[in-house]
């Protein structure tokens, strides 16, 4: 059963009145979606916004809820304009498939699911603040990425329709992929519904070498230490606690920040594990030939950059450009598994436990829910 959208449009390369890839374009829009949050979260830290406009009460009130309810409306208004250049005007400029007519319906599910699930953290560290202090919100932060881990595919249904079919999952956009979800030690395998024979086989023996071998695993661990170092950091060496609404608005905005670290640091883990997945699946009987075809078949169904610079590679991406890949592949020497593997964008889907706003901003999946739990990969 195939997951194609049913507007599908004849695919074009580049838009021919700027010169500007499909990947490119997208890559411009992460950076300014990102960047608008990350400036906008400085600022308003700088400045001492939340502190100034928000109650600072560590006393229970009907108003606590309602002021977090505002708080997460003002982010999904802010993020609005973002997802919709993402999810549908540079889709169809660009010839990608994209519903056209349930993007509205998709988006408001998806915005609407996913505030609420920060609306639920919001709560649960205010009350693990003010009921035990800043170690008791560390330890609510560590519970409910368990949560989210182990929810993984439950909630990719309820946010972006992501539904089962089959031994694997169906969605609206062609670029998701899947993944690994659960916990560590108890993750399973799930492949995207629409992927033919050849491309199923290759990506399952890539990823049950990842799971099997635990580079999986290392790659969760070090997502979910990055946010607690920095919720720890946050909690414990700047004036922001958890126990009032400007306490919660305050850690907010310093954990968009530590994201936007994240997003310069953990790539470079990832990248590495990508390889030493593609090299452990030659080494399990996969032909290199039919392990590459299989890449260029989902490089062309994502963003379609065989090459990037080294620079754009380096800072944006954390899964190598095919062209690199392939390269890998013939090179004599290269990383093994086990490598932290996908760290950059767990750290991101994680990173709602400790309400930092950037996993829905990134360019590679900035307007398209089916992809904001299970990121589209390598």
């Amino acid at each position: 059963m195939s997951n194609a959208p049913a507007d599908r449009l004849s695919f074009v390369p580049r838009d021919l009145r700027s010169g500007t890839t499909y990947a490119r374009a997208r890559l411009r829009l992460g950076i300014a979606s990102v960047g608008t949050l990350v400036v906008l979260s400085a600022v308003l830290l700088v400045l001492d916004v939340p502190d100034d406009l928000l109650p600072d009460s560590m006393s229970w009130a009907v108003s606590d809820v309602a002021w977090l309810v505002l708080l997460v409306g003002l982010y999904v208004g802010l993020s609005a304009p973002f997802d919709l250049l993402g999810g549908l005007v540079l889709p169809r400029r660009y010839g990608r498939p994209v519903v056209a007519e349930g993007f509205v319906r998709m988006w408001a599910r998806g915005a609407a699911v996913h505030g609420l699930c920060l609306l639920v953290v919001a709560l649960v560290l205010l009350a693990a603040g003010r009921a035990g202090g800043d170690g008791a919100a560390l330890a609510a932060a560590l519970v409910l990425m368990a949560g989210l881990l182990a929810a993984q595919v439950r909630l990719a249904g309820l946010v972006g329709g992501v539904r089962r079919d089959g031994d694997g999952l169906s969605a609206s956009d062609p670029s998701f992929v899947g993944g690994i979800v659960g916990l560590p030690g108890r993750g399973r395998t799930i492949l995207s519904a629409a992927w033919d024979g050849e491309t199923a086989g290759v990506q399952l023996v890539r990823r049950e070498a990842l799971r099997r071998s635990g580079a999986r695993t290392l790659g969760v661990v070090a997502a979910a230490l990055f946010d607690l170092v920095g919720l720890g950091v946050v909690l414990f060496a700047t004036p922001a606690a958890v126990t009032s609404v400007a306490g919660i608005a305050t850690v907010s905005l310093w954990m968009t920040v530590w994201s936007f670290l994240g997003l310069l640091v953990l790539p470079s883990l990832s990248r590495r594990a990508v390889i030493a997945a593609d090299r452990s699946a030659v080494s399990r009987g996969i032909d290199p030939a039919d392990l590459t075809a299989v890449l260029r078949r989902l490089d062309a169904e994502q963003e379609d950059e065989p090459r990037r610079g080294r620079l754009v590679e380096t800072v944006f991406h954390p899964v190598p450009s095919l062209e690199g890949r392939i390269a890998a592949l013939a090179a004599r020497r290269g990383p093994e598994l086990p490598q932290p593997w996908n760290t950059a964008r767990t750290a991101l889907f994680l990173s709602w436990a400790s309400l930092g706003l950037l996993s829905r901003a990134v360019h590679c999946n900035c307007g398209r829910p089916a992809l904001w739990v299970l990121f589209p990969g390598d």
